[in-house]
């Protein structure tokens, strides 16, 4: 790796290179964060960092030279405006590039790539854009403006200014400089890559129904994109696509969003106005953090009925009721939260959506009715989990909800000081209590895996005759089936069905039910 440190101007760091032989450019389309460090995991990285190589410089080229390959490292010339990648260095092929070998190169406008060139990750090749930490220097522009290669090249081709898989199905990338106001893309497209369109003139994106998948951060760092449209054939947004977008203010949804991933519009300050399709089912970390669309309410983020962030010092989160969706991370490192309340009208719910991390002692009402893998693994600071709707689904796991909690009596001092590497002193441990109804899964989970369990009594509901703990319709039909001597219709709890409080039940009570249904329309 370089010796230098470096700040890249417009992108995340989570890049790497993927080999692929059509497509050499990775292929990381995740919207999760989870989803993005399996696909990680599951990526054999090229070349092998452990591997030996030497380094040799040619033309002020400089390369890393492997037995049998070699990888462009760096360029020594930063004046340089022109470079053809040579085929071979000391008789062995020239097969890619690591590390952005022009990231200093300001003013480099064209690259040709040689026949053997084929792994590479798009943003290192085009980069210009590296300044160093403390430089006086404004921020960079990008100026690679063409791609060359030749006819003959196995991998790639050039259309439209554009660098291509050799048959056609990827965009790899646009030159960052190129001049391009509105989106081209060949009609033979299916995929658009990492970076594809990085820092570029962009200002309209009407991507066409022929692509089937967008990598993440396409569209990453396009300062001038005004408008996109996603057509009907993309349902989820990868993670980072459109990040530090900032004049992006208008996004056009055709078909079905189901999925917007982690930072898909962050930093995308001009996007004031953003409705969240009732079809999205997931929502990843900081998806939306820094626009313009957040309102928040009480330290939490909202976007329409989702949740998808919170203040850093936020204490106490009682989301709104109407609330269906809560996104990835949205109470990631929170270390002040001390309280937690879920509605039941919460229907989604991100991956780690409560990781305390060391912070105060914490206490979570939990009212919908599913608990998914990852959904509490994390909650390492909740001492009492409060789970309300006795038919909640849990996940299969004695991680699903942590054995133990653990937590910083003086949370305060230590944010002041993260570097303390002793607090055994301050440290507070001990077994977390889950609390449920009595003969709920709550309290099969708890004694399943071993958990301390304390009953909540239930609080009678006018109208709750399945002793569900609510009132609804099904408590209408079942009286009334128990009026008309259904057979094995029992009422768990016949009192609340006395409505007209005579000590009995008839049909002036199931006609009072059914006008307290009426009523709550």
């Amino acid at each position: 790796m370089k010796k230098i440190i470096v700040l890249l101007a417009v992108i995340t760091t989570m890049c790497s290179a993927m080999n692929c032989y059509t497509a050499p450019a990775k292929a990381i389309e995740a919207v999760t964060y989870t989803e993005y460090n399996q696909q990680k995991q599951n990526e054999k990285e090229f070349p092998d960092p452990d591997a030996t190589y030497k380094e040799v410089t040619e033309n002020d080229l400089v390369f890393h030279v492997y037995d049998d390959y070699a990888f462009l490292y760096d360029c020594k010339d930063h004046s340089v405006t022109e470079v053809t990648i040579p085929d071979s260095v000391q008789g062995v092929q020239v097969i890619g590039a690591v590390d952005s070998p022009f990231g200093f190169c300001r003013n480099l406008t064209t690259i040709t790539l040689p026949d053997t060139f084929q792994y590479f990750d798009w943003f290192d090749l085009s980069c210009t854009t590296i300044v160093r930490l403390g430089s006086t220097d404004s921020d960079p522009v990008p100026s690679v403006s063409e791609i060359v290669v030749s006819e003959t090249n196995p991998y790639y081709t050039v259309y439209n200014g554009m660098l291509y898989s050799k048959d056609m199905k990827t965009l790899v990338g646009c030159p960052p400089a190129m001049d391009i106001k509105q989106l081209r893309i060949s009609s033979e497209t299916e995929r658009i890559g990492d970076y594809a369109f990085c820092c570029t003139k962009l200002e309209t994106a009407v991507i066409p129904s022929n692509i089937k998948h967008i990598n993440n951060s396409a569209f990453a760092g396009c300062e001038n994109l005004v408008s996109v449209e996603i057509p009907e054939s993309i349902t989820s947004i990868s993670g980072d696509m459109f990040y530090l977008c900032e004049s992006l203010s208008e996004v056009t949804f055709n078909g079905k969003l189901e999925r917007i991933g982690y930072g898909a519009f962050n930093e995308c300050n001009s996007l004031t106005n953003f409705v969240i399709p009732e079809t999205v089912n997931c929502i990843g970390a900081n998806a939306f953090e820094n626009s313009g669309c957040i309102e928040n309410e009480n330290g939490v983020h909202y976007i329409d009925k989702w949740v998808v962030g919170s203040d850093d010092d936020i204490r106490t989160a009682k989301l709104k009721d109407n609330t269906v969706g809560i996104a990835e991370l949205s109470f990631f490192g929170k270390r002040k939260l001390e309280f937690l309340d879920i509605p039941e009208s919460v229907k989604y719910i991100g991956d780690l959506v409560f990781t305390g991390l060391t912070g105060v002692q914490s206490t979570i009402n939990y009212r919908c009715s599913y608990i998914g893998e990852r959904t509490l693994v994390s909650a390492k600071t909740a001492t009492d989990i409060y789970i309300y709707d006795s038919e909640c689904e849990i996940f299969e796991s004695e991680k699903t909800i942590p054995a133990v909690y653990k937590y910083s009596k003086s949370v305060d001092d230590f944010l002041q000081d993260i570097t303390v590497t002793s607090l055994d002193d301050d440290i507070v441990t001990g077994d977390v209590v889950i609390h449920g109804y009595a003969g709920s899964t709550a309290q099969a989970y708890a004694e399943k895996y071993d958990r301390k369990f304390e009953v909540i009594e239930k609080e009678s509901v006018s109208g709750d005759v399945n002793n569900d703990g609510k009132f609804n319709i099904a408590d209408a039909v079942m009286l009334q089936k128990y009026l008309l001597n259904v057979p094995e219709i029992k009422l768990d709890n016949w009192k609340s069905a006395d409505l007209c409080g005579d000590g009995r039940l008839d049909v002036f009570d199931l006609c009072m039910m059914k006008k307290m249904l009426i009523s709550e329309k």
